[in-house]
């Protein structure tokens, strides 16, 4: 069957249908991964999102069996859903070959109600992405020209956070004793697993709650990451205020660092087309060491509003956006990256460590 996006700019782009048989409308980003699907499909980053994948053959290593390693936390995918509305493809590989293989990568898309293209020049479309920027799209099995409405991705982190108190205990063997509160703003279940590596106790919070009114006593707060314009989040940047004003060791990660901005009174602004992906270079300002870095945001922070008090700690070698803030005096400190991403595939791992030094 023929399926079209339609882009606000006004072109269309055919190809054939596979998943979902369905339409589907969002902002189309695309993501330069080569492998990952799995992970990216269901990362909560891409809420809102209709995502190209610029390497040409998807699906070629099918979709394995979700493997549970606590309430909520999943071993293998990095959320219990797939989060993107749409999907567009050069090539669907539509027999994978892979002894962990379950299911095809279609299949799994229409379990989830999630159409998708394939026959597309991704690599075309990726070009005038980064020349216009971000755009509208909507994906149709009709050839009809869809009547626009503004995109409200307002309320994606609500959507996205999990709406429960849940906790998590390392293995003994790990343990550090430490407990820390984890604000989900659409967590990566990566970050979480982590942390246990790490030997923190986690107890995870919706996006909206005060980790300040948990009755067990916390050592340190995490702020993950999360969809959408982080000044849509202000009970969260308040909450975020008032643990700074506690003297608790925080730690933001990708939303969470631009959340931390502006709770100290820096600003964020959106990226043309953002930067989504595993290949991302950043260097540490201060020992000038280069990381690769696996990243999946849309918004940066504003360099120049930097308070007194705070310094740079990372920035991005492709274009010098700002990727990392920490207090010249407190354990307080952010990334705009995913240290539990691992591209490298352990470069940047040992950030977890530091939180409670």
């Amino acid at each position: 069957m023929k399926a079209y996006l339609y882009l606000a700019d006004g072109d269309v782009i055919e190809g054939e249908s596979f998943g979902y048989e369905g339409e589907a409308d969002g902002e189309v980003v695309f993501s330069t991964g080569m492998t990952g699907y799995t992970e990216s499909l269901t990362d909560p980053s891409f809420a809102g999102q209709i995502l190209v994948f610029t390497y040409p053959l998807i699906g070629n290593y099918g979709v394995p069996k979700v493997v549970m390693q606590d309430s909520h936390l999943v071993v293998n995918f990095e959320s219990e859903r797939i989060w993107t509305r749409g999907v567009i493809v050069c090539n669907e590989a539509a027999e994978p070959s892979h002894y962990q293989s379950q299911q095809t990568f279609s299949a799994w898309l229409k379990k989830f109600k999630v159409p998708a293209i394939s026959g597309v020049d991704t690599r075309a479309l990726t070009h005038k992405i980064r020349e216009k920027g971000v755009l509208q799209g909507k994906i149709s099995m009709r050839k009809i020209a869809p009547k626009w409405k503004p995109l409200d991705l307002t309320k994606v982190v609500s959507e996205a956070s999990l709406n429960q108190v849940v906790q998590y205990s390392p293995e003994k063997s790990l343990s550090s004793g430490k407990t820390i509160a984890l604000i989900d703003c659409g967590v990566k279940h990566g970050i979480i697993r982590e942390m246990l590596n790490n030997g923190y106790k986690i107890i995870r919070i919706p996006w909206d709650m005060n980790p300040l009114d948990l009755k067990e006593k916390i050592d340190g707060v995490l702020v993950s990451n999360g969809p959408g314009d982080p000044k849509d989040c202000e009970i969260t940047i308040q909450h975020i205020r008032e643990v700074l004003n506690a003297k608790l060791p925080f730690l933001g990660i990708c939303l969470g660092h631009q959340l931390l901005a502006l709770a100290i009174g820096a600003n964020t602004y959106k990226l043309p087309y953002g930067h989504r992906g595993l290949n991302q270079p950043c260097q540490d300002v201060l020992t000038k060491k280069a990381y690769l870095t696996s990243q999946n945001h849309g918004y940066a922070v504003d360099r120049a509003t930097i308070p007194s008090g705070f310094e740079e700690w990372f920035i991005n070698l492709n274009d010098q956006t700002s990727e990392g803030l920490r207090s010249k005096t407190k354990n307080i400190a952010s990334v705009q990256f995913h240290p539990e991403g691992q591209p490298g595939p352990f470069d940047t791992n040992w950030i977890f460590k530091k939180l409670m030094k």
